[in-house]
């Protein structure tokens, strides 16, 4: 039964980002998620998580005490919230939510290989452009800003199975290829935060993996160093769409000047309520939708200081200090720890240019907190499957 729910929340969540099948409809979305979490509630008695529940505390305090515009909905974005939050988050926990978000963590890595395998064979073949707006690469997402941090999410994966001991040379062989169709779609996508955080976290994995033999690091670094310095002739004219936006930056005279203006918006936003936030799910500044409440966020950092102030914010900082504490001192015989703390860390960075940490629509919202949910399995000492 765990394997077959399972499969069918991370089929309704990536089915939800790509174009090419019908999407479900957001309250059926949500509907399923809370009655999935009733029956994980149900076959267990589950304990709960004290620094969560007081972060939940300070979302309904942000609630209560904002005058919130009615068109933000933010009651509504709150329960939708709790309905995905209260599965796959470390809130709540018992063995029957261990093994569902064990298998959901599973099925979910499954598909996102699948997605994009099959939107790199698409584009090289011709079958389809996979282009999106500004001709930016999407590949079978909805957007390009998507297909950039499932992409390195994959590559983690693939830098993970390739590190193992007594690696076959065939696995091997397949996971280079994996990990270099993944960042070739990051380099073509245009995402530069998936970019820097992407490679950035496969170098931390390998370190943590080979950390115990220093001249296996020298070795491995020098190798990768000669690599990226013969093939740039091949892989420079892939940069386009990077190229693009540094070119922007280098204009407005700012190297994130897509982002640096709305960086500044959260923390005016923090600086006007610092202790609770000017509210959940709203905003005061930048560009606002009065008619469904939609902004752009920029920053999930950011957005936690400024909807939630201090004492939404800070619960959240000591939980992913804490996660990487235990991830970093705990060793396990496939490394699977190793690889958490690399997509902790991808999203840890990820996370200070794209703001989807408070959106219970985003497939990023739902794939960052049934990370810390798997995370909260294995330092419970259960199993981790990958895929």
């Amino acid at each position: 039964m765990y394997k077959k729910i399972g499969l069918l929340i991370a089929i309704l969540a990536v089915n939800n980002i790509i174009t090419v099948t019908p999407g479900v409809p957001m309250p059926v979305y949500y509907a399923l998620f809370g009655l999935v979490f009733v029956i994980g509630v149900v076959n267990g008695k589950p304990r709960f998580d004290g620094l969560l529940s007081f972060f939940v505390l300070t979302i309904i305090f942000s609630l209560i005490g904002n005058d919130i515009p009615k068109y933000f909905q933010a009651e509504f974005r709150f329960v939708s919230f709790l309905l995905v939050f209260s599965l796959l988050s470390p809130w709540f926990f018992n063995m029957t939510l261990v093994k569902l978000r064990t298998f959901i963590f599973k099925y979910t890595n499954l598909l996102l290989i699948v997605v994009v395998i099959l939107s790199f064979f698409g584009h090289i073949s011709g079958v389809f452009s996979g282009l999106g707006r500004s001709e930016m690469y999407q590949g079978l997402t909805s957007h390009s800003m998507l297909l950039g941090p499932i992409a390195a999410l994959v590559m983690l994966m693939s830098v993970w199975k390739g590190s193992q001991n007594n690696t076959k040379h065939s696995i091997l062989a397949v996971c280079i290829i994996l990990a270099l169709i993944c960042l070739y779609s990051i380099l073509i996508s245009g995402s530069r935060g998936s970019l820097i955080a992407g490679v950035g976290s496969s170098f931390v994995l390998l370190f943590l993996v080979f950390r115990t033999s220093f001249s296996k690091i020298v070795k491995l670094v020098t190798v990768l160093i000669l690599l990226v310095v013969a093939t740039i002739p091949y892989w420079s004219a892939y940069t386009a769409n990077i190229d693009r936006k540094n070119q922007y930056a280098e204009e407005q005279g700012d190297d994130f000047a897509s982002r640096r203006e709305l960086w500044g918006y959260r923390y005016e936003e923090f600086q006007q309520s610092p202790v609770i936030g000017i509210g959940f799910a709203s905003a005061n500044k930048g560009e606002i939708n009065t008619v469904n409440g939609q902004i752009e966020p920029g920053t999930s950092w950011g957005v936690l200081f400024s909807q939630l102030g201090i004492l939404g914010a800070i619960p959240i900082l000591y939980l992913f200090v804490a996660y990487f504490k235990k991830l970093y001192r705990k060793e396990d015989e496939f490394n699977t720890g190793k690889l958490l703390f690399a997509m902790l860390l991808f999203f840890s960075v990820h996370m200070v240019v794209e703001g989807y940490i408070l959106g219970s629509g985003s497939f990023m919202f739902f794939y960052i907190w049934l990370l810390l949910g798997v995370i909260k399995n294995r330092n419970r000492g259960q199993d981790i499957i990958v895929y």
